[in-house]
């Protein structure tokens, strides 16, 4: 059963890495993306991927009503609203 995220600083822990977002409309993909980052910053719902200083990704998690731990992968997580998805995995 997955598990859900009540406070999205657990995201903060993962630093120095690569992430792979993958976003989907009723279980179709309908994009992908793949970036280096080197820390992640969350302030008031929003999840920025951050660069040499710069925000490079932006999510804003109040476009979703479940965050979950997936079980699928280590370090995976599921963003759902309606038929909306946006899996956040770091390889």
């Amino acid at each position: 059963m997955e598990k859900q995220v009540r406070d999205l600083t657990i995201l903060c822990d993962y630093k120095n890495r690569h992430v792979i977002l993958n976003y989907y409309y009723e279980e179709g993909l309908i994009d992908r993306d793949g970036i280096s980052f080197n820390e992640i910053y969350v302030h008031e719902g929003t999840i920025y991927f951050i660069k040499n200083r710069k925000r490079i990704v932006t999510i804003n998690s109040k476009k979703y009503r479940n965050i979950l731990i997936g079980e699928d992968f280590q370090n995976y997580y599921i963003m759902r609203r309606d038929k909306n998805r946006l899996d956040i995995y770091f390889p």
